[in-house]
C-alpha cells in the first residue's frame, strides 16, 4: 500500500476532535453530548437514562473487557463516541487492574504505584485508539471544587493523574454550568480560559449561551465544526504554534503543587511565539493554588501564611 504522505507546504487538516465537557449535576451534559453527529455513548455511569426523549444508541458497559478491545467495525456506522462519565471509567478500569494484575495493587486490593503507572497508560491508549478510528470523542466529567483561599475553582473530578492525561489527550474542554442574563437562567458553556474554572479553546469557541435542543438537535455537531474550521485556517506555522500552545495549557492546568510550576518554569520555550502566554498562565495557575513567582530567587513560593507551633 502507497504511504500517504502531506508535504511541508500542505495543511494537516485536523478531522477528528476529542472535546471534555464537564459540568453541574443535571445541567444536560448527556444531552448535549447526543446532539453531536451519529453519537454512540458508552455509558460507564448508568446515567444514560437520563437523557430522556434525546437519548441515541447506548452501551451500557459494567466491566473494562466489554470495551477495552474494540475494533472499527464495532464503531462502523457513528461519527461520535461519548464516554459518560470519565471518573466511573476510571473506577472501571481500576476493579479490572486490582483483579486481573497482582503486581499493580496493594494488599487492600488498593492500586500500587505501578497500578496508576498501568491505569494512565490504559487510560491513553483508548482514547488514542478511539481517535485513530476516525471518530470524535466526547468526554464528560462531573464539577468538583477546589478551594483556594476566598477563591473556587471548578474542575473536572477526576482524581489522581489520569486527570493531567485527560487535560493532555482533550483538544477542548469547556465547563457547562447556567448563565443570568437578561432571559433569566440559561444553560451555558464556557471554553475560554478562565480563573474561575478550568477550560481550553484550540477551537477559538469562547464562551456560548445553548440554545433549547428542540429548537437546535445538532448543537454539539455544529460546535465541533466550528472548532475544526478554526483549527483547519491556521497556516502550518500557525497550527504548530497552537498546538504547542494547548499542550502548556495542559500541563499548567493539571500543576497543582509548587514542584510542578518549578517543572513549569524548567521547561519554558523562551524563544516560543506565544511564550509571554504561556508563563502568564503559569503564573495565574500558579497564584490560584497559593504560590507566587519570586523574582529576587527566581522560584515560585507559597504565599500560604504558615501554621504557628507551639
Amino acid at each position: 500500500m502507497a504511504l500517504k504522505i502531506v508535504t511541508a507546504q500542505e495543511p494537516m487538516r485536523v478531522e477528528n476532535l476529542i472535546t471534555f465537557i464537564y459540568g453541574d449535576p443535571g445541567i444536560g451534559k448527556t444531552s448535549l453530548a447526543f446532539s453531536a453527529k451519529n453519537p454512540i455513548l458508552f455509558d460507564f455511569d448508568k446515567g444514560a437514562h437520563r437523557a430522556g426523549k434525546y437519548r441515541k444508541d447506548t452501551v451500557p458497559v459494567s466491566n473494562w473487557a466489554e470495551v477495552s478491545n474494540l475494533t472499527a467495525a464495532d464503531l462502523d456506522g457513528y461519527d461520535t463516541v461519548i464516554v459518560d462519565t470519565a471518573g466511573r471509567m476510571l473506577d472501571v478500569i481500576i476493579a479490572h487492574i486490582v483483579k486481573d494484575q497482582k503486581n499493580c495493587r496493594r494488599n487492600s486490593n488498593e492500586l500500587s504505584i505501578q497500578g496508576y503507572g498501568t491505569l494512565n497508560k490504559t487510560f491513553t491508549h483508548w482514547f488514542n485508539l478511539l481517535r485513530s478510528f476516525g471518530k470524535d470523542v466526547v468526554l464528560l466529567a462531573h464539577t468538583a471544587e477546589d478551594k483556594k483561599g476566598d477563591d473556587i475553582i471548578f474542575r473536572p473530578d477526576m482524581v489522581g493523574a489520569s486527570k493531567k492525561e485527560a487535560y493532555k489527550v482533550a483538544d477542548m474542554m469547556g465547563y457547562m454550568t447556567t448563565h443570568q442574563g437578561q432571559q433569566g437562567t440559561q444553560k451555558a458553556i464556557y471554553f475560554a480560559p478562565s480563573t474561575a474554572f478550568h477550560a481550553k479553546d484550540s477551537g477559538a469557541i469562547g464562551n456560548l449561551i445553548l440554545n433549547d435542543l428542540d429548537t437546535q438537535p445538532d448543537q454539539l455537531d455544529s460546535i465541533l465544526n466550528q472548532a475544526k474550521n478554526h483549527i483547519n485556517s491556521l497556516s502550518e506555522s500557525q497550527a504548530v504554534a497552537q498546538k504547542e500552545l494547548d499542550e502548556w495549557e495542559s500541563e499548567v492546568l493539571a500543576s497543582e503543587l509548587l514542584e510542578d510550576f518549578e517543572a513549569l518554569k524548567l521547561k519554558l520555550p523562551q524563544g516560543h511565539v506565544f511564550v509571554r502566554q504561556m508563563w502568564d498562565k503559569a503564573i495565574e495557575q500558579a497564584r490560584q493554588y497559593g504560590f507566587a513567582y519570586d523574582k529576587q530567587s527566581k522560584a515560585f513560593v507559597s504565599t500560604q501564611p504558615q501554621e504557628q507551633t507551639a
